[in-house]
């Protein structure tokens, strides 16, 4: 027999939906009594508008710390809302409890919220997990979100603090607002879950043989879930849970209980395992991840991050992009965001990010940022899972498009690669006119990203060169001709035809090394007057210096997103030529048509002009105002903000599942091949399982850093 105490006012509101029975079970724990039941009465209105009654359960009889608190507490009721109190006659556990609950709410035709008792209720999350429930006949289980529930916990514990509880529910209501009102989730969290009366009606309770509890639920939602009846989250109502607080005085515990019971339910449910744990690596949940980073922390702060994943620890105009940022991110928006920088430690270390006061962060660490800028294109697959991973808003500073449009560069599989990434992208940045109109004529740019334009800084202080007091004199006549190995930088070509026509003139070359053995187009020639130097591994201060030395400065090439040297010789007031192509015309307009920017159509016209001695024009050229790194990042910070503003869950999951079916796709499946000789059918095979077996071990951090490093070691001992 039990002992049930009744309260005499009841409410039976017209119009109510099916009518709710809220059970609770106390065993000791006397100081839970009060905050469970005081979070009830400051939800009165909402259990009366439920049509809710409330039934307590005593499990621990004779036990008079528990029976004293509960008399004063339900004295303090009133007529806030009906309830009932039982006290069992010996101490059946939670299963059998909660079972008392069902029989109770199976016969009268009530939903059931099993409500542990060391949660608190707060206002609102009845009525929304109630209206959630009635939606859709398919769910059978509602679960509120909570700070500490397992699948049902909300992931903003690193953007607010735990410890304070309002700050902590500040939080969670500005995240909840982010998220859609439901989703369906793979099974249902106890610690407070309304059962739909028809499952209660058809399905049973709980089964017994989970003794004192653990694993019951699950098991009560597999049960169900067989027919097709979901669990479901009502995203928008929120139960605080202190977390094993209900069981802390039980006389068995939670590692005594939990595995026994789980060899129960796999060996009813075995594919129990499988079902729940592909929930964690969905795109909803882990769009949840990424929409929790949109919740400012208590500074009122979001984390940004710049994504130099892909930067090496050399030199290129590239890297040079990436720090003029870096430089002013703190003051541009040091207000509004906290900055990091993703990239490997070496990286981090050669160019000295730690001077700019900005944090690494490692690009396998799996941390998460409100925004992602990648600095330059992506050229693998992995950048591009990495940076949808990584991001709530994520963008593209695409710096320009040569890699698609020189034959010996060109693949279809990166054209691909690159319109996957920009269809993804919430926002794409372009560093020139020119690169916007080459990205825009060769790419579907997406309507719902922000298009920016942001050239670099134009402010010639920035590029200024530190002086050197002991290196000689340069010689007027000595030619720079900077760029890289790349064709389309026409450095071969045009060094060797300068050494060429002007024997008697110092060539000094940046960016490729000449070859005893050249034999084709672009092998640079030795010559008695033409130094060369490979790109990429000289110190700052030797590229200083050849700038320094030189009378004029050659930049030959026939295609450019930007074009660092330009500034760079302008600031060292050394006069350049340039090839007349748009995007140079475009810093030459910005310099107001500086004469020192000197352009030819064709090599033979450069021999032409050089014949000629040219000298620095003019004492006092003039930067662009508010053209300098700061205005640049300003341009950006303001695309980024309107991308923020549109910000949603179903576009990052949207985004995320994309990804995942592209991966999964090129992971099982290849192009249909026309046949091939079984040599080269078997190296194929081979490459593609070894090339697998490698993917795998580098997502280790430990072996991607070694293999870097070799790979670094094994190309300057080439060089």
């Amino acid at each position: 027999m039990t002992m049930q105490v009744d309260s005499m006012e009841q409410h039976q509101p017209s119009g109510a939906r099916r009518a709710v029975l809220i059970a609770t079970s106390f065993y000791k724990a006397e100081g839970l009594v009060r905050p469970l039941i005081e979070s009830l009465i400051g939800a009165s209105d909402d259990l009366r508008n439920c049509n809710a009654r409330v039934a307590f359960f005593n499990d621990s009889p004779g036990y008079a710390p528990l029976q004293s608190a509960l008399a004063d507490q339900l004295a303090c009721i009133g007529k806030a809302f009906p309830w009932s109190l039982t006290e069992n006659p010996d101490n059946l556990g939670f299963v059998r409890t909660m079972n008392l609950a069902v029989a109770e709410a199976n016969v009268n035709g009530q939903d059931l919220l099993l409500l542990n008792s060391d949660t608190r209720l707060e206002p609102g999350a009845l009525p929304e997990m109630v209206r959630i429930a009635a939606g859709d006949f398919m769910v059978g289980f509602v679960n509120p979100r909570s700070n500490n529930a397992t699948i049902a916990t909300l992931p903003i514990h690193d953007r607010a603090a735990v410890s304070d509880e309002q700050a902590y529910l500040a939080a969670a209501r500005n995240f909840a607002n982010l998220l859609p009102p439901i989703s369906f989730i793979p099974t249902a969290v106890g610690f407070c879950m309304l059962i739909r009366w028809h499952i209660l009606a058809e399905f049973g309770g709980f089964d017994e043989i989970y003794g004192a509890g653990y694993n019951e639920e699950n098991d009560l939602v597999m049960r169900a879930a067989r027919c097709g009846y979901r669990a479901v989250f009502a995203n928008r109502a929120f139960v605080w849970h202190e977390g094993e607080a209900s069981f802390s005085t039980a006389p068995t515990n939670r590692d005594h209980l939990e595995p026994k019971n789980r060899a129960i339910l796999d060996a009813r449910y075995p594919y129990y395992g499988h079902y729940t744990g592909a929930f964690y690596d969905s795109p909803e949940r882990l769009a949840e991840r990424l929409v929790a980073q949109l919740v400012p922390d208590q500074d009122g702060r979001l984390d940004f991050a710049f994504d130099f994943s892909s930067f090496r620890a050399d030199f290129n105009g590239t890297f040079q992009a990436g720090r003029q940022l870096l430089r002013v991110a703190d003051d541009v928006w040091g207000t509004r965001f906290r900055t990091f920088v993703i990239c490997a430690e070496d990286v981090y270390n050669f160019h000295n990010y730690a001077e700019l006061g900005i944090e690494r962060s490692d690009p396998h660490s799996g941390r998460a940022f409100a925004v992602v800028l990648r600095i330059g294109q992506p050229y693998d697959w992995n950048a591009i899972e990495r940076l949808a991973a990584s991001g709530a808003i994520v963008g593209l500073y695409m710096l320009d498009t040569i890699s698609i449009d020189c034959p010996q560069l060109h693949s279809p599989a990166l054209e691909h690669l690159w319109q996957f990434a920009l269809d993804q992208s919430d926002f794409v940045a372009t560093q020139s006119l020119h690169t916007q109109q080459q990205l825009g004529a060769k790419f579907r740019l997406p309507p719902h990203a922000e298009q920016i334009m942001a050239r670099h800084s134009l402010d010639l202080r920035d590029y200024e060169l530190p002086q050197d007091s002991e290196e000689a004199a340069h010689t007027s006549s000595r030619i720079l001709v900077v760029g890289n190995h790349f064709p389309h930088k026409y450095v071969a070509v045009t060094a060797n035809a300068l050494a060429a026509s002007f024997p008697g003139r110092d060539i000094l070359v940046l960016g490729l090394e000449a070859k005893e053995d050249a034999t084709g187009p672009d092998d640079l020639l030795v010559a008695p007057n033409l130094r060369a130097h490979a790109s990429g591994i000289l110190a700052q201060s030797e590229i200083d210096s050849f700038y320094r030395s030189a009378g004029i400065i050659v930049f030959p090439s026939h295609a450019e997103g930007f074009g660092f040297p330009v500034l760079t010789a302008l600031a060292a007031r050394k006069p350049i030529f340039l090839r007349r192509i748009p995007v140079f015309l475009e810093l030459w307009e910005a310099f107001g048509q500086t004469p020192n920017m000197h352009f030819y159509d064709t090599t033979a016209e450069l021999i032409t002009l050089l014949e000629d001695a040219h000298a620095w024009v003019g004492e006092d050229l003039q930067s662009p105002k508010n053209a300098g790194a700061i205005g640049s990042a300003e341009t950006i910070i303001a695309g980024i903000d309107r991308a923020l503003q549109r910000a949603s869950f179903r576009r990052i999951a949207a985004r995320l599942r994309a990804v995942q079916t592209a991966g999964l796709i090129g992971s099982q499946s290849r192009p249909p091949a026309a046949w091939e000789p079984p040599p080269e059918a078997a190296a194929r095979m081979l490459g593609e399982r070894v090339e697998r077996v490698a993917k795998r071990l580098l997502k280790s951090p430990a072996i991607f850093k070694t293999a870097r490093i070799a790979a670094r070691l094994a190309r300057r001992l080439k060089r």
